[in-house]
């Protein structure tokens, strides 16, 4: 594995960085042709995969490429998204019904601030009724969690996949993605991108409106360079 080469990659051609960041600013964009570009830089579908970026081409293609992506990154996602939202939503649900008859018509009433200071009263006052609705949602809500780990672990060779046989249903090809996942080498780039991502969010996460769209592309670049690389050397 070429970490070093993955990891720099955004960075042999400015102008390419440039325009990536310009185009993760904005909306739509920023997850479908950006994330096509991204995908393009893996290396897959090439007869020799190079250490710089691909040319800003065929902008169409990178659409439906990275439309295509995030549909399959969404799909991944609808477990964990069904197991948070029940979760949320018998928790939500227990609090409204132990608050029902603590909360006062006059509240309606009142400004933001008011209500929001008297609801936080109420809910310190009855905290032990709250309970049974968390205890019952908080299963719920960390198989959510889990779920969603797992996605974020295996989407990206889902993708990866999908790209590489140029077949939607590829990404759901489960015998390559668990073969091509769980190894040693795609396990490992994943938590370097893991790390990399935090840090990354974290020195950028401060910078207004540019510092996301710089994480955006830089970090897109790099994981699909690295788990390009993963999708290559697991046969």
């Amino acid at each position: 594995m070429k970490y070093e080469e993955a990891l720099m990659k955004p960075f042999t051609d400015l102008k390419k960085l440039a325009i990536g960041i310009v185009l993760s600013i904005i909306p739509i964009v920023n997850f479908t042709i950006v994330t096509g570009f991204a995908m393009e830089s893996s290396g897959l579908g090439k007869a020799k995969a190079s250490s710089k970026m691909p040319e800003w081409t065929d902008w169409t293609y990178l659409f439906m490429k990275g439309l295509g992506a995030f549909v399959v990154k969404v799909i991944y996602m609808i477990p964990a998204l069904a197991f948070i939202a029940i979760g949320v939503g018998i928790a939500v649900s227990d609090i409204v019904g132990a608050m029902a008859g603590a909360i006062s018509p006059q509240m309606m009433g009142q400004t933001a601030d008011a209500a929001s200071s008297q609801i936080a009263q109420i809910i310190s006052q009855n905290w032990m009724a709250l309970l049974p609705g968390l205890m019952a949602a908080a299963p719920l809500i960390a198989v959510g969690i889990l779920l969603s780990l797992l996605a974020a672990f295996f989407s990206p060779i889902a993708v990866l996949n999908y790209l590489s046989k140029k077949d939607f249903s590829a990404a759901f090809d489960f015998g390559v993605i668990l073969h091509k996942s769980l190894t040693s080498t795609y396990v490992m780039a994943w938590l370097v991108m893991l790390v990399v991502s935090i840090v990354v969010g974290a020195v950028l996460g401060f910078v207004p409106i540019i510092g996301q769209a710089i994480a955006l592309f830089v970090l897109s670049v790099m994981s699909y360079g690295l788990y390009g690389q993963a999708f290559k050397e697991v046969k």
